[in-house]
């Protein structure tokens, strides 16, 4: 492990922040270099760590711990299969005793024909090595137990849109045995009024009630210990979060267990709520709404940096319209392909701090957003960045082209007072900063993206004042399993093709991109939209909050946490007093 890589933890908690997830550790696998000639500027060490099986082989496997309800993880053995080879079927011949034996066995889950050449790709991996022989790395599976870039399974083309179930359908990379944690569906029913019977339908306080067992508190707590105990230098944790349902709450216990034991750490929470979401009765969404509430409230004042991400225009409004990117064919009611545009998010965002050259500690970059109170940042995303095949980046910005960053985060507009903000450009290579014919005044050189790009926001004197960007020559290798969701206007490397180019649509195998971080105004009318909405619910009149323990006076407490939240970006109290007045 490199020693300049502060280590990070990421948790995962419910079913669609592990749908992010798995494309994270796709898109961080799909960038592994294995060829010596080839360089990266990446440092997989931040969020990965080294690891050995009984049978002496060497693994790399994502520093995570993905907490989820029983039954949402198809095929996928709790326990992984990377440090246990895969088990031959049982047979009555095997009982230890002479008595009659019944043997009962459970259908296995069904996998999908990408599960399937992954297993087959395993099976080579668990083969009986011949430790006289080299091991060809053409089989799939390198050395370090992740499966190679050049496998089977990653130059087949999957249509995967409509197998994918849960989030385990489509994992490229091992998981560790600990990195995964259920939670019995059960606790949450007991004493409770379900609605439409489903897990997302629980509430905030149900889940606060599930972490507060102990032997769910316990199992959770253990695994982070673990993983806390394996790093030499932890800076901190990236924590993704279903705020829509129960695992709101049971954040907000992991959360409080993180402040009370690595109050030193920083922590960057991402808010999930899914695009999704469709009540069918008023009560549930109901519950739903009063959950995203209390979310914001709870794991905002927990955290180093809340960042919520929802690709609806308005926080609480389950029927508001989806964002939409240039060149991208989004379903918002399909997790596998609205959860990607998420995780192209993430693993860009996150380059800032954990790139191979001068990464930004977390520390630096919470303090950058977070100060006076405002503890809720909102996200962008620039994909493809926007670049066509003929252009070059100064020409292009002074032609009056900007990187189209699009909020990640309910809408917000992130131009509206925009104070900090903290962005990450990746995969434009330095021949594409300015043309053989642009003359630059003497003494002028451009030697990455980042130094063009801002000493020209700064010559423009667009605000904020306080930015910081990062460049990589990485871009975002999108290969299987990421979805196809690139319109035919681009090549294959992410660039714009010009509208008359009547030539052939080929596949995206990679592409520039760009995302922010920001702090600004817009955060206060995300606040706005959010407590406008939450002081029209009465949550008397909701019978499964009241049996999770919600009454007057705890709505009223959540209420008032929000108007705290909305003070902090108001410019004085009376914008405050007037909205209390109405």
């Amino acid at each position: 492990m490199a020693k300049s890589a502060r280590e990070l933890i990421t948790l995962q908690i419910g079913h669609y922040s592990n749908f992010i997830g798995t494309h994270w550790w796709n898109l961080q696998e799909a960038s592994f270099v294995y060829d010596d000639s080839s360089t990266t500027d990446i440092n997989h060490d931040f969020l990965f760590r080294e690891g050995i099986t009984p049978q002496r082989q060497e693994t790399y496997t994502p520093r995570l711990l993905a907490i989820d309800f029983k039954g949402n993880l198809g095929s996928l053995p709790v326990d992984g299969s990377l440090y246990s080879p895969l088990r031959q079927d049982l047979s009555v011949n095997e009982a230890s005793w002479d008595g009659r034996v019944e043997l009962i066995k459970q259908l296995p889950e069904e996998k999908n024909e990408y599960l399937m050449d992954l297993e087959l790709e395993d099976s080579h991996y668990f083969a009986q090595r011949d430790e006289d022989k080299d091991i060809c790395m053409d089989d799939g599976i390198n050395d370090q137990g992740t499966k190679s870039s050049s496998s089977t399974a990653s130059q087949k083309i999957y249509d995967l849109s409509k197998s994918v179930k849960v989030w385990s359908d489509f994992l490229r990379p091992h998981l560790h045995p600990n990195s995964l944690y259920l939670i019995d569906e059960k606790f949450l029913q007991s004493g409770r009024t379900v609605v439409e019977g489903s897990q997302s339908n629980y509430g905030f306080l149900a889940g606060s009630a599930v972490f507060q067992r102990e032997d769910v508190e316990d199992g959770i707590t253990d695994r982070i210990r673990l993983l806390a105990e394996s790093c030499g230098s932890l800076q901190g944790f990236q924590i993704l979060a279903d705020i829509h349902n129960a695992m709101g709450g049971v954040s907000q216990g992991i959360l409080q267990y993180l402040e009370d034991e690595y109050s030193t750490k920083d922590f960057i929470t991402f808010g999930i709520t899914p695009p999704h979401l469709s009540p069918q009765t008023p009560q549930a969404r109901a519950v739903i709404q009063a959950t995203i509430a209390q979310s914001y409230s709870e794991l905002s004042s927990l955290s180093g940096m809340f960042v919520p991400l929802n690709l609806r225009s308005h926080c609480l409004d389950l029927q508001a319209s989806t964002t939409k990117w240039p060149h991208l064919n989004i379903e918002e009611n399909n997790p596998y392909l609205s959860s990607s545009v998420m995780a192209a998010y993430l693993d860009t965002i996150s380059l800032v701090y954990r790139s191979r050259n001068s990464p930004l500690p977390v520390a630096h970059i919470v303090n950058a957003l977070t100060f006076g109170g405002r503890k809720i940042a909102g996200g962008s995303l620039a994909m493809p960045f926007g670049l066509g095949v003929d252009d070059y980046m100064l020409d292009w910005l002074k032609e009056g082209h900007q990187p189209r960053l699009i909020s990640m985060s309910s809408g917000c507009n992130i131009t509206v007072d925009p104070v900090s903000e903290v962005q990450v450009i990746r995969g434009l290579q330095s021949s594409r900063l300015v043309s053989p014919d642009t003359r630059l005044p003497a003494g002028v050189h451009y030697t990455s993206v980042s130094q063009l790009y801002q000493s020209f926001l700064e010559e423009s004197e667009i605000p904020p004042t306080l930015r910081f960007i990062a460049s990589l020559r990485d871009p975002l290798k999108v290969s299987t399993p990421f979805p196809s969701i690139f319109s035919g206007r681009l090549s294959y490397d992410g660039l714009l093709v010009p509208s008359s180019d009547s030539s052939v649509a080929t596949s995206v195998k990679y592409t520039p991109c760009g995302a922010g971080l920001h702090q600004g105004g817009s955060i206060g009318t995300l606040l706005e939209q959010l407590l406008g909405s939450t002081q029209n619910l009465d949550v008397t009149k909701v019978p499964q909050l009241i049996d999770e323990g919600m009454d007057r006076e705890s709505w009223s407490s959540v209420l008032e946490e929000l108007k705290k939240l909305k003070l902090n970006y108001c410019h004085n109290n009376e914008e405050m007093e007037s909205s209390d007045d109405d």
